[in-house]
């Protein structure tokens, strides 16, 4: 016997596990599988509405799909609209048994109960195919001219989706849509707007032309809205019909983005809205935001800019969560337009930062990273330190990122900013896995020697204090090693930090060295640079204990199962021996200032391991093509940029060569975990990865390529081989400072016919989000009309964000003559 549905949803309910429903779900589904098998006509619409009951838990439902166009064809009404929603619920626009139903459709188009259109209507908005909407959209015309308003509010939605699926059929509709605003019902007017709305969305630069006229008529119905006296069928917490208010203020925002008519047309509105809607219900804040939102997306005068901040500004003190979410998220996209009205709710935002909630507190940190600048940058550093204190640990990373990007930048003192990289390190020291703020810091510290004992000595005790962290951990070794001797003086007078600290004892040296590389965090890193550091300072330290000390400490590693730190144990060892002593006071000397400019162009030369050097123009030549085409190296041509046009030429495969050595592996970059190729005996100068190494080519030109929605691609430009000008490296770096990360990232590029390329495969296919990495690609190009043509580069990227797949494409034609 078939049970009745509110029996199936009671029995669902009762179980206690997901076996049991599975169980009660199974015996229902065969039950209704009989019923459909014996053609009964009595009960179908309740097995209908039960099999959708199923379909909303997840479990199969596909088998009702026939029983669903069964139902429509029926003439009583209560089984049309089951059968409606199973057809809206079961079927999608790519099911073949929809073109069964299109004659139903039709046949209920133009039925005499306005009720039964309005239920084809409306399964037209959901499921028709282009197809479908070929064939209904005669009929649903009819009703979009009708003198009846509930059919023709319906009508406008079902546009909605014949529009999306055929865009060519609007031009043939305009005047129609245009009618639809003169109607006084607020619920045709909103389907009518919501319309326009769709169409300028799909196509703003094809439709705008059409609508630019309505302009005055939505101005003149917002201000009616505004002034019009308590109406209790559109009342809504005493706000005149909201929901037409916030879709009139969307549809100006479309029509006003740059258009300076439209846009001169609605500022007095605007200002009229802005000031006079009620806050205190979230009727009136969801009309102000959409408010805000139109102010900052046309021309609109630079006062009324101010007003929609300020009102941004009024949303941060709201007791409401959400509405400081939203007001922190639009901050963060109009400070670019006028950042000076951000700055004075400063206070309010940094006050977000201590928020309970960890979405307001992300999105307020992101705001202060923008509004940082030479005046707040200690202050606001400070805020962002304090926050890094509480902050998760996998946010940590990136947000030490952003810090040590924001200070570098903004500095007032080269002894500020090493104090703040230090103090950073000392909070989140053990979260940061990348070596890069440790490098920076290290090269900062070098360029000051002035410094020296003060850094020396902050970073000593600070060491002694926490050894857990690690980034700091490996800072402060590198500097003992190199400037251990500078310990042994007494810290500068007056350091508020360093107050009631003396000079350090070659002993007491010794003991944080061997604590720091013993201690229960401590990796291979940590031991390679305190071995490094070891043996530099057996030539500053004086002390025969602590030398001696030093010695049993760099022996104790010969045996240790990491090779690269049995390595350095060993050569470090031998170095020691007498017969090193007229050479042993250059290999350790200090080391010189690193030229970060050099390391960053070595990097950028070398980020393809497996491609070999390109540096003649016959080696374009030489280069073998692949088997396969791959889809992220793409060769294209000018005249058929990503698709179109003739057969792209297949990309260029680069040959393999050796990877390429970095000589301060040792201090910017983990051991290596792969062996070492046999090689012929090095100097004792080699011991250390110290040796000069053969002339870099100077660093070449920057410029930037692409930048949308924090996806920027910078171009390092660079001439390998001075004697033949015409070939360029091309360094593609990505970044992406958004809040999302990018998936499945995929670079195309397309040159003039002239020019000749070979693209290396990229560094991933995912970028970080908040600047947490980059991800590189290197284009070898070379133009065989040199000094007469310029280089011209087309770009198509493709990603995914969110699960939504991205795709756009920009030209690059900014490249310097020279190139």
């Amino acid at each position: 016997m078939s049970i009745k549905l509110r029996d199936l949803i009671r029995n669902v309910r009762a179980c206690k596990t997901a076996a049991e429903e599975r169980a009660v779900i199974a015996k229902e589904s065969a039950l209704i599988r009989t019923a459909f098998k014996d053609q009964d006509k009595q009960y179908r619409h309740r097995n209908v509405a039960k099999l959708l009951f199923i379909h909303m838990l997840g479990y199969p439902s596909h088998f009702g799909q026939m029983e669903c166009l069964k139902l429509i064809a029926a003439n009583n009404f209560s089984e049309k609209r089951i059968g409606y929603l199973g057809l809206m619920l079961l079927l999608n626009d790519q099911e073949e048994v929809l073109t069964l139903v299109t004659n139903s459709l039709k046949n209920d188009l133009n039925h005499v109960n306005p009720f039964v259109v309005g239920l084809s209507l409306t399964a037209v908005g959901n499921i028709a195919s282009p197809d479908m909407a070929r064939d209904l959209i005669t009929d649903i015309d009819k009703h979009l001219k009708s003198d009846n308003d509930y059919l023709r509010k319906k009508a406008a939605l079902a546009c909605v989706r014949v529009f999306r699926q055929v865009p060519e059929l609007v031009e043939d509709f305009i005047d129609p849509i245009h009618a639809l605003l003169k109607s006084r019902n607020h619920a045709v007017l909103l389907t009518g707007i919501q319309l326009i709305i769709e169409l300028l969305i799909i196509d703003h630069e094809g439709h705008i032309g059409y609508f630019n006229s309505i302009v005055p008529t939505l101005v003149k119905e917002l201000r009616n809205l505004l002034s019009n006296n308590y109406t209790p069928e559109y009342d809504v917490s005493g706000i005149v019909d909201p929901f037409l208010q916030v879709n009139i203020l969307s549809c100006l925002r479309l029509l006003g983005k740059d258009n300076d008519e439209a846009s001169e047309a609605m500022n007095d509105v605007l200002a009229q809205v802005a000031t006079n809607t009620e806050t205190s219900k979230n009727a009136g804040n969801a009309i102000l935001y959409e408010c805000v939102s139109t102010i900052m997306s046309i021309q609109s005068e630079s006062g009324l800019k101010v007003l929609a901040i300020n009102i941004l500004g009024r949303f941060l003190l709201n007791r409401d969560n959400n509405i400081r979410y939203v007001a922190l998220n639009t901050l963060s996209k109009v400070i670019a337009d006028d950042a000076p009205a951000v700055q004075r709710h400063r206070n309010t935002i940094v006050d977000c930062l201590k928020d309970p909630d960890a979405s307001i507190r992300q999105r307020a940190l992101e705001l202060i990273y923008a509004l940082v600048n030479e005046t707040n940058i200690q202050s606001l550093a400070r805020e962002m330190l304090n926050y890094l204190v509480v902050s998760p640990n996998d946010q940590k990373p990136a947000l030490c990122s952003r810090i040590a990007d924001a200070v570098e930048r903004y500095a007032p003192t080269q002894r500020w900013h090493i104090d703040t990289l230090i103090t950073m390190l000392s909070i989140t020291g053990s979260s940061l896995t990348d070596e890069h703020i440790s490098s920076s810091l290290i090269v900062l510290i070098q360029k000051n020697p002035d410094m020296h004992v003060y850094v020396v000595h902050k970073l000593f005790w600070a060491l002694k204090e926490d050894m857990s962290q690690l980034a700091l951990a490996h800072v402060t070794l590198w500097c003992i090693g190199e400037y251990g001797r500078a310990l042994g003086q007494d810290p500068p007078s007056g350091e508020e930090t360093l107050q009631g600290k003396t000079a350090v004892d070659d002993n007491a040296i010794v003991d944080v060295l061997t604590m720091s590389m013993r201690h229960p965090v401590a990796t291979d890193v940590t031991k390679a640079y305190g071995l490094t550091a070891a043996i530099k300072l057996t030539s500053r330290l004086h002390d025969p204990e602590a030398l001696s000390a030093l010695n049993q400490l760099i022996s104790s590693y010969k045996n240790s199962l990491a090779v690269d730190l049995q390595q350095r144990a060993v050569e470090f060892n031998s170095l020691l021996e007498d017969r090193w002593d007229s050479i042993r006071g250059e290999v350790l000397a200090p080391m010189p200032v690193i030229d970060m400019a050099r390391v960053r162009t070595r990097q950028s030369q070398s980020l393809s391991i497996t491609a070999a050097p390109i540096s003649t123009s016959s080696d374009f030549d030489k280069a073998p093509a692949p088997a396969a085409p791959s889809t992220s190296n793409t060769l294209l041509d000018l005249d058929d940029i990503f698709g179109g046009g003739a057969k792209p030429a297949p990309t260029l495969a680069p040959a393999a060569m050796p990877p390429t050595v970095d000589i301060l592996a040792d201090i910017f970059s983990a051991p290596s975990a792969q062996p070492a190729a046999p090689t012929a005996p090095a100097p004792v100068n080699d011991i250390m990865g110290m040796m000069s190494t053969p002339a870099v080519q100077p660093p070449g030109q920057h410029i930037r390529g692409y930048e949308k929605n924090g996806l920027a691609m910078d171009l390092e430009l660079s001439k390998p081989n001075p004697n033949d000008p015409s070939i360029t490296y091309i360094s593609c770096m990505f970044t992406n400072a958004s809040t999302y990360q990018l998936d499945n990232f995929v670079l195309q590029a397309a040159f003039p016919k002239y020019i000749r390329l070979i693209m290396d495969p990229p560094s991933g296919t995912v970028i970080p989000a908040n600047m947490g990495g980059r991800l590189t690609q290197v284009a070898k190009i070379q133009n065989t009309c040199y000094g007469e043509k310029p280089i011209m580069m087309r770009i198509k990227l493709e990603f995914t964000i969110n699960g939504t797949k991205i795709e756009d494409m920009a030209t690059i034609s900014n490249f310097p003559s020279s190139y």
